[in-house]
């Protein structure tokens, strides 16, 4: 009888586990985002799609905190009102998302489409829903992102030195791009993890992760990552901080720069990506961006239909469009627009891109007095500005390190004043 009582005990812990503690599956889901090729099975599943599921389930059915169980409860309350609104541009996008399956060129490419942004976007509310009620997460989630981060850039920075001159990327990664932005926000988390560090030794990794991720989005050869980072490190980060804090972060690039020379054929590297930029037009992106603006005109109001933009891209809007040439070598059936901002006026119109932006500018304009500690405020809001600025040359709508970013910045947007991040000191 006994031995019946453990093993009962022992097979309900973990659900005991799981419905009490979904911050932990919050966590594993952040740590395994950089690494989410590893534990994918290609067209099946991928783990942090199945962690995510779990999280949602757990806050579901929540035991411990039922006031953040759930939406309903939420949603009725009236003060929580005011934190609520800044979700009405969230789904707003998402309805006026549903409503261009209507008039959708491809039905079947929209509804795709939508099941997918339909569940980022849910997936990026539920995140910020729990960051509101519970802001103590923020920090040990900065931290488990940061760790998955670190293990990809060093396998990146691995298979440069087995073949030098080749752009580095990581096992499962989409491509070198998909590589260097999902490492680029390890590195700029690893900012925030030291500007609010208490600990010698956080500080310490935090610089090392710093360093580590860096120097892989610098090898990835990703140019929209190169801009992205310096653009939000000098006027974003530099220009918040103390000169202490300034001289440190500015010998921490000198360690970057010396880590870098340190590697085989860096330079060459380096001076190869610079060059062909202007060679080949960013990979081709000035003559698609020539077709995908002719496909928006067509329909600039209200787009396409969401998902239609590969559907329709092709020769014979090429034909139509401003090119001087077709080189069909870039103009193929069925290309990405590499630019989410073409992306949206071309498949959801204005209106779309208008909610877009809106929502985007709502989040970047959090203050840094707010309930969270300035600093990582600052940090998330860098990221987000690194995202929207790499956005521009690739096509990561559907990405979940930007969705993780815009759940994370949206959770503090959604706090009000009076709860903070750091414990109280109690009184004598």
């Amino acid at each position: 009888m006994r031995s019946v009582a453990s093993v009962t005990a022992a097979m309900l812990f973990p659900m005991w586990a799981w419905l009490a503690f979904p911050q932990i599956l919050l966590y594993l889901y952040a740590f395994t985002l950089p690494l989410e090729g590893v534990f994918a099975v290609e067209g099946v599943f991928t783990l942090s799609k199945g962690l995510l599921g779990l999280f949602l389930l757990a806050l579901v059915f929540q035991i411990r905190r039922p006031k953040i169980a759930w939406f309903p409860a939420l949603v009725l309350t009236w003060r929580q009102i005011p934190r609520l609104r800044i979700s009405i541009l969230a789904v707003a996008l998402l309805f006026w998302a549903c409503l261009s399956y209507f008039w959708s060129v491809e039905p079947s490419a929209t509804w795709d489409k939508l099941q997918a942004l339909a569940q980022q976007l849910l997936g990026a509310l539920a995140i910020a829903f729990f960051i509101m009620a519970r802001p103590k997460t923020l920090q040990p989630l900065l931290l488990a992102y940061s760790l998955g981060a670190i293990i990809a850039a060093v396998q990146g920075i691995s298979n440069y030195l087995r073949n030098p001159l080749s752009r580095t990327t990581f096992t499962g990664a989409a491509d070198a791009a998909d590589f260097a932005a999902m490492v680029m926000l390890g590195a700029l988390m690893a900012v925030g993890l030291w500007l609010a560090a208490k600990s010698p030794w956080m500080r310490v990794y935090s610089i090392l992760c710093f360093v580590v991720c860096t120097v892989a989005v610098v090898l990835s050869g990703t140019r929209s990552a190169w801009v992205a980072i310096l653009v939000t490190l000098a006027l974003v980060i530099l220009p918040r901080l103390g000169w202490q804090r300034l001289l440190s972060l500015g010998l921490t690039l000198g360690l970057v720069g010396l880590a870098l020379f340190q590697l085989p054929a860096v330079n060459q590297f380096l001076t190869t990506r610079v060059t062909s930029a202007a060679e080949d037009g960013g990979a081709g992106r000035t003559a698609i961006w020539t077709v995908g603006w002719q496909l928006a005109q067509e329909s600039p109001l209200i787009g396409h239909g969401l998902g239609s933009f590969t559907v329709l891209f092709g020769l014979g809007p090429a034909a139509m469009s401003n090119l001087e040439s077709i080189d069909t070598y870039y103009i193929t059936d069925g290309r990405g627009a590499h630019n989410i901002y073409l992306e949206l006026v071309t498949e959801v119109g204005l209106v779309g891109l208008g909610l877009f932006l809106a929502w985007m500018w709502v989040l970047l304009r959090v203050s840094l007095r707010q309930s969270v500690h300035p600093d990582l405020i600052l940090i998330l809001k860098a990221c987000l500005l690194a995202y929207l600025i790499q956005g521009a040359f690739l096509g990561i709508l559907e990405r979940k390190y930007l969705w993780l970013t815009i759940a994370l910045l949206h959770g503090l947007a959604m706090m009000v004043r009076g709860i903070h991040y750091a414990s109280a000191v109690p009184k004598p």
